[in-house]
C-alpha cells in the first residue's frame, strides 16, 4: 500500500536565484587532459616528469624502436623545454588516453612541430592498425608546424605510431591529433562530455578549482596569463592531485566553455596564499610582490570584459574573442585559513577589485567545511569587510543533508550572499543523490541568501581518481553519468520565476538516535602504535599493540552514550595517527576519533551513517603525532556530548545533531506560462514506503503534469566509476487543482504542472 500524503502549494514569494545551479570544473581526476580535451596523444609536448609523478619522464605514454635521444637544446619555446630527435629508422609511439580512438569516417587532423637535422623527411602516421593514416615533411632549417588531416576508414583504438625513414634525423615537439569539427577545425572539446555538460544547463561555470587555483606551494599557484596564447608557449606545471597539467584548456577555452554551455564565468583566483592541505605550512606571497599579483587579478577582468582600446581587452579580441565574456563575479581565495597573512592579502585583493569594477560581485571564502574554526573565522571576516559573498563548501554524508533541508532559513539575508562552491553527499550510491536533491530545494527556498550553488567534483576518468564521489564518470568511449548528476540535471533543465510556500501533511521526520551499544577498537592503518595504561570505563587493562595492516584491536564492549576511553598511545614507526572507532559496525552509527588526520595535522571527530563516513567536530590543528613521543588521550561521551582531550588539552566538545532527518521533501516555484502561472516541482522520497504525492495547487481548475521519475534502484546501488542505477521515466497526468503523483521508494521526482483550461 502507497501511504498518501499532501503538498500544499502556497503563494509566491521572494524572487528564486537566477544563477542558482552551475558547474565546478577543476582538473582532478584527469578531467581536462585525458577528460574533457578533446586532445588524443598523452603527453605529446614531452613535458612529463618526476615532479608529476614518480617515475615519469620526458617519453611516459611513449615507446620507441630505434634510436629516440630526449633533447633540450634549442626547444620550440621555454615553456616547452623538452623534444626528441629521432634518427631513422624508427618509430615513436604514443599509447594515448588508454589507446587513440577514431571513428569510421571521421576527420582528423595531425599536427606537431618538426624540423629535419640535415635533408628534408617524409614522416608516416598511423592509427592503430591501419585505421587511419597520414604523411607530413619534416624540412631543414628550424622549427616549422607541420599539419596533417586525415579520414579514418574504420573504427576502433590503437596506438599513435611516427615513422622516420632510414637515413633522416628528426626533431619533433608538441605532436597532437584532434578530431575536426563541422566548421573544419579541430575540436577543442570532447563532444560527448561537452554534450553531458551542456545538457546540465549551467548558469555559471568556476575555474580553475578548488585547490588547484591557489596550488600546493606559490610555484604552482595558477597564474591565469600563463594559459593563453598559442598552445605550445603556455606553462606546464606539476598538479597538484598528483600528475601534469599540459593546460590546453586554460583560460581562453574556459571562457570558450562558458559560451558553449550558456554560463557566466566564475574565475577563482588565490587570495595570495597557496592551499593550506598541504604537507608544509601555507605560503604567501611576498608583500613586495602582491602589488604586482593584484595588477594580474585586475587584467584578468580587464581580458574579460574590456574593450578592445584596452591592453588585455586587445589581447583577448587578438585570441579571436573580440567581444566581451561577460564577467559577473570573481572569487578570491579557496578554502583558505583565516590567519593574519591571508587577511593582509586578501583585504589588498578585494579592496582593488571592489574599487575599480563596483559592477562585480567579489567572493570571499569561508573554509573547506560548513561548521568549524575555518567557517566561522571566514564568516566573521566577510562581516568586518563587508564582503558581498562568501564561498562556503561541504561534503557531508546523506544524513546532514537530510537534517540541514532548513539551514539557510536561520542566515540573516542582509549579511553577506552565500555561493555553496563544492557539495556532494560522499558516496555515488542513491541515497546520496537523493539526500542532495533534497538539500537542493532547500538552497532554492531561500534565494534572500543562496544565490549560487555548484556540486564537486564534476568529471572523473575511471581508474585515473584522486576524489571521489564525482558528477559524471567517463572512459575513453563511453560517458557514465551518476544518480547525482540526473538530479543536477533536473535542477538546471527547469526552473521557476518566484519561490512559493509548500507545506506537507502526512509526513514525519526520520529520528535520529545513539546507538544503544557497540564496542570500542583502536587502528593505525599505516603506522605501529602501542597503548598502554589503558583505562575504559573504570577498568584498566593490558597494553596493546596496532599494526600498520590496518586490521585494529578491539577494547570491549560499550555504551554509545555513556563512554571514558584514555589511555597514552606511542608511534614506533611509520608517519601517520591512529583512530578510535566507538560504536556499533556499519551500517549503524559509529564515532571515529582521527588523531592525526589529514597528513597528520590535526585531529577530527568523524561519524559514520549508512556506511557513509562524515567530518563531524574539527579538524583541529595540531603538531601530529611524532615517532616515540607518547601522546595522552580521552574520550568522553556522554549522552549526545562528545568530548575529546589530547596531551590534557579540550580539543574537540560538541554534541551530536539528533534532529529528525526529512526523507520526504517537496519544493515548489512559479513562473509565468502561456495559459498562466506554472508550477515547478520537485519531490524526494528517500524512504523504503512508496507515497502518493496529493499536490494542491492555488488556483482552481484543470491541469496536466510533464514529470520525470529518477527510482527504480535501492538506496545503497551505485558505485564510483558506474553509470546511474536508477533509471528515468516520463510521467504524464491530470487533474483538478492539482495532481497526485506515485513516487516509489527512493525516488526524486521533478517536473512542471501547467494550466489546460
Amino acid at each position: 500500500m502507497s501511504e498518501r500524503f499532501i503538498v500544499r502549494v502556497g503563494a509566491p514569494g521572494a524572487d528564486a536565484a537566477p544563477d542558482l545551479w552551475g558547474l565546478f570544473i577543476e582538473d582532478l581526476n584527469d578531467a581536462l587532459d585525458g577528460g574533457l580535451n578533446a586532445e588524443s596523444v598523452r603527453n605529446g609536448d614531452f613535458e612529463f616528469n618526476e615532479a608529476d609523478r614518480e617515475g615519469w619522464n620526458a617519453l611516459t605514454a611513449w615507446s620507441t624502436v630505434g634510436q629516440v635521444e630526449v633533447r633540450r637544446e634549442d626547444p620550440v619555446h621555454a615553456n616547452n623545454a623538452h623534444h626528441v630527435r629521432v634518427t631513422g629508422p624508427a618509430v615513436l609511439v604514443n599509447e594515448g588516453w588508454d589507446g587513440v580512438g577514431v571513428a569510421e569516417g571521421g576527420r582528423y587532423r595531425l599536427a606537431c612541430f618538426v624540423r629535419a637535422q640535415g635533408e628534408a623527411a617524409r614522416i608516416e602516421a598511423e592509427v592503430g592498425d591501419g585505421l587511419a593514416r597520414a604523411a607530413f615533411v619534416a624540412d631543414s632549417g628550424g622549427w616549422q608546424r607541420v599539419e596533417a588531416d586525415f579520414t579514418a576508414v574504420a573504427a576502433g583504438r590503437g596506438d599513435l605510431r611516427l615513422t622516420v625513414p632510414a637515413g633522416a634525423v628528426v626533431d619533433l615537439d608538441c605532436v597532437s591529433l584532434r578530431p575536426i569539427g563541422s566548421d573544419g577545425e579541430p575540436l577543442t572539446f570532447r563532444p560527448d562530455l561537452l554534450q553531458a555538460l551542456q545538457d546540465l544547463k549551467p548558469s555559471f561555470i568556476r575555474f580553475p578549482g578548488g585547490c588547484v587555483a591557489h596550488g600546493v606551494d606559490l610555484e604552482n599557484l595558477y597564474h591565469w596569463k600563463r594559459t593563453i596564447g598559442p598552445r605550445h608557449e603556455r606553462e606546464q606545471i606539476r598538479n597538484m592531485w598528483g600528475y601534469h597539467q599540459s593546460r590546453q584548456i586554460g583560460y581562453v577555452e574556459y571562457f570558450e566553455l562558458c559560451q558553449a554551455t550558456g554560463a557566466t564565468p566564475i574565475p577563482i583566483v588565490a587570495a595570495g596564499v597557496c592551499c593550506q592541505h598541504t604537507p608544509s605550512d601555507t605560503r604567501a606571497i611576498p608583500a613586495d610582490e602582491m602589488d604586482a599579483y593584484v595588477q594580474d587579478v585586475l587584467d584578468l577582468v580587464e581580458f574579460a570584459n574590456g574593450g578592445t582600446d584596452t591592453t588585455w581587452g586587445k589581447v583577448r579580441a587578438e585570441l579571436g574573442h573580440p567581444e566581451p565574456f561577460g564577467l559577473k563575479y570573481l572569487g578570491i581565495g579557496n578554502e583558505d585559513q583565516i590567519t593574519d597573512t591571508f587577511r593582509d592579502r586578501y583585504a589588498r585583493i578585494e579592496d582593488a577589485v571592489r574599487a575599480a569594477h563596483p559592477e562585480l560581485t567579489v567572493i570571499g571564502t569561508t573554509g573547506p567545511r560548513s561548521s568549524g574554526p575555518d567557517y566561522d573565522a571566514g564568516w566573521a571576516y566577510a562581516r568586518e569587510r563587508g564582503t558581498p559573498m562568501v564561498d562556503e563548501h561541504g561534503y557531508q554524508n546523506p544524513r546532514w543533508f537530510h537534517q540541514n533541508t532548513e539551514r539557510y532559513q536561520a542566515y540573516d539575508p542582509a549579511e553577506a550572499k552565500v555561493y555553496i562552491g563544492e557539495y556532494a553527499g560522499r558516496s555515488s550510491k542513491v541515497r546520496s543523490a537523493l539526500a542532495e536533491a533534497a538539500y537542493m530545494i532547500g538552497l532554492e527556498r531561500r534565494p534572500e541568501v543562496v544565490r549560487l550553488a555548484s556540486y564537486a567534483p564534476l568529471l572523473a576518468r575511471v581508474g585515473h581518481k584522486q576524489w571521489e564521489p564525482d558528477l559524471i564518470y567517463f572512459t575513453a568511449d563511453e560517458v557514465l553519468p551518476s544518480a547525482s548528476y540526473f538530479v543536477q540535471r533536473a535542477f538546471g533543465a527547469e526552473r521557476g520565476e518566484r519561490v512559493n510556500a509548500v507545506e506537507l501533511e502526512g509526513v514525519q521526520g526520520e529520528p535520529v538516535v545513539i546507538p544503544r551499544e557497540g564496542t570500542v577498537k583502536l587502528l593505525s592503518n599505516g603506522s605501529a602504535v602501542a597503548f598502554t595504561d589503558v583505562v575504559l570505563d573504570g577498568n584498566r587493562l593490558p597494553q596493546v599493540v596496532t599494526g600498520p595492516d590496518g586490521e585494529g584491536v578491539l577494547l570491549g564492549r560499550i555504551d554509545p552514550a555513556a563512554t571514558d576511553l584514555a589511555f597514552t598511545a606511542e608511534r614506533s614507526e611509520g608517519v601517520g595517527g591512529f583512530v578510535i572507532r566507538l560504536g556499533p559496525e556499519a551500517p549503524q552509527s559509529f564515532l571515529e576519533v582521527c588523531v592525526g588526520a589529514w597528513l597528520n595535522k590535526m585531529t577530527v571527530v568523524m561519524r559514520s551513517d549508512d556506511g557513509i563516513s562524515n567530518d563531524e567536530d574539527g579538524p583541529v590543528h595540531w603538531h601530529g603525532v611524532r615517532t616515540g613521543e607518547p601522546v595522552r588521550v580521552r574520550v568522553n561521551l556522554e549522552g549526545p556530548r562528545v568530548r575529546v582531550w589530547v596531551d590534557d588539552e579540550l580539543m574537540h566538545d560538541y554534541e551530536q545533531d539528533l534532529r529528525p532527518e526529512q526523507r520526504v521533501v517537496a519544493g515548489a516555484l512559479s513562473r509565468a506560462g502561456e495559459r498562466g502561472t506554472e508550477y515547478v516541482l520537485r519531490l524526494v522520497n528517500a524512504t523504503h514506503t512508496a507515497r502518493t504525492a496529493a499536490i494542491e495547487l492555488p488556483e482552481a481548475g484543470p491541469v496536466s503534469a510533464s514529470m520525470t521519475l529518477m527510482s527504480g534502484a535501492g538506496p545503497d546501488a551505485g558505485a564510483p566509476g558506474e553509470a546511474s542505477p536508477a533509471t528515468l521515466v516520463d510521467v504524464t497526468t491530470e487533474g483538478d487543482d492539482g495532481i497526485d503523483l506515485d513516487l516509489p521508494p527512493w525516488s526524486f521526482a521533478t517536473g512542471v504542472i501547467r494550466c489546460v483550461g
